[in-house]
């Protein structure tokens, strides 16, 4: 694991989310490429190019069912994140920043992103550095992401930040005189798409979308057994993570305190009941899970217990060795639900 007692550790709830989805891509990733080389690294770049191509072609749906014209304005506009506030907060206003947006013309720089600083420090480099992770998202998850609205789009990304250079440059084209009739199917409205204005819950949303596919990848390409072993590591460097937290803070790591103040429940949409949070015990009923829920509309309810056991049983084995983490009553149907309890040793 790494030592985070000299790295910055995310503490609002949107940043701490755009944490989780960065964070397990890395993981997966890593140990993937780590345990089957090439077709490890093959595997996880299929499942970037999946997750790509569902939001390419759900924006579509969505802007076809309001009748818009197919174009690179409308299709921006069908926004399914708010960005992480560093993307803003951190610009450096000396740096020259283009942003034209045009119905078949769209060209974009980015010159910081915390996604590659997040990434920089997984992967032990400095912001600036390549980055062998980080990078292999990069390349695959534009061209799908953006290409997908519609196959007369050129997609054309000359600099990433995670490959060393000084800034991302995009550089989209779709010209009326490529276009072709293209049906992406009816829109169906899903049930954890309902962020509205709040920033975290759409990065959070955004998070369950990237674990189920690269969950569902890992399990269906090399096991159950593999993928536990990497939630499981996953769950430790948030455990970890925290534990540092705590330790900034003079907080003692106890069962109330991670329950309460730990990165379990960033989503405010989650409806749960505190039943009880003492240093010894904690435990809480979940009435909504978001990622239950989107799980289950992928038909991917396999993997809810799969991440609820073995992701928190990680944290709490590096927040504090001996504690246990029970899932118990846990249903995708509906709003999804559990019971989590945490209890010390």
């Amino acid at each position: 694991m790494i030592d985070w007692s000299q790295q910055y550790i995310e503490t609002r709830p949107a940043e701490r989310a755009q944490f989780l989805w960065v964070s397990v891509f890395y993981y997966m990733t890593s140990q993937l490429i780590d345990d089957y080389g090439q077709a490890g690294e093959n595997c996880i770049r299929q499942a970037v190019r999946n997750f790509g191509h569902e939001r390419g072609i759900r924006r579509r749906q969505r802007s076809d069912a309001l009748g818009l014209e197919p174009n690179l304005v409308n299709m921006f506009a069908m926004k399914d994140i708010l960005s992480d506030p560093r993307f803003a907060a951190q610009a450096d206003p000396t740096k020259p920043k283009v942003n034209i947006s045009e119905p078949e013309h769209n060209f974009m720089t980015c010159n910081n992103c915390p996604n590659a600083d997040m990434w920089a420090v997984l992967e032990g480099k400095k912001p600036g550095d390549y980055l062998n992770i980080g990078s292999i998202y990069c390349e695959e998850v534009h061209h799908h992401l953006y290409g997908d609205y519609d196959p007369a789009i050129q997609m054309n990304l000359t600099d990433i930040l995670t490959k060393g250079d000084k800034c991302c440059n995009f550089r989209l084209h779709m010209r009326k005189a490529n276009m072709k009739p293209f049906s992406a199917g009816p829109y169906v409205p899903q049930s954890w798409e309902d962020f509205g204005d709040c920033v975290e819950s759409s990065i959070y949303g955004m998070f369950c979308l990237h674990f189920y596919h690269y969950a569902n990848a890992v399990y269906e390409a090399y096991g159950e057994g593999e993928l536990r072993k990497i939630l499981h590591a996953w769950g430790m460097e948030r455990g970890a993570r925290l534990k540092e937290l705590n330790r900034r803070a003079g907080k003692e790591n106890t069962a109330d305190v991670l329950l309460l103040e730990g990165d379990l429940f960033l989503d405010p949409r989650e409806d749960k009941e505190i039943l009880c949070a003492t240093a010894q015990k904690a435990c809480v009923e979940v009435h909504r899970s978001v990622l239950c829920q989107l799980l289950h509309d992928h038909q991917a309810d396999y993997l809810a217990p799969l991440y609820f056991q073995h992701v928190t049983q990680g944290i709490c084995d590096a927040y504090a060795p001996g504690m246990r983490a029970t899932v118990e009553n846990l249903t995708t149907e509906g709003k999804g639900g559990y019971r989590l309890t945490l209890e010390m040793a």
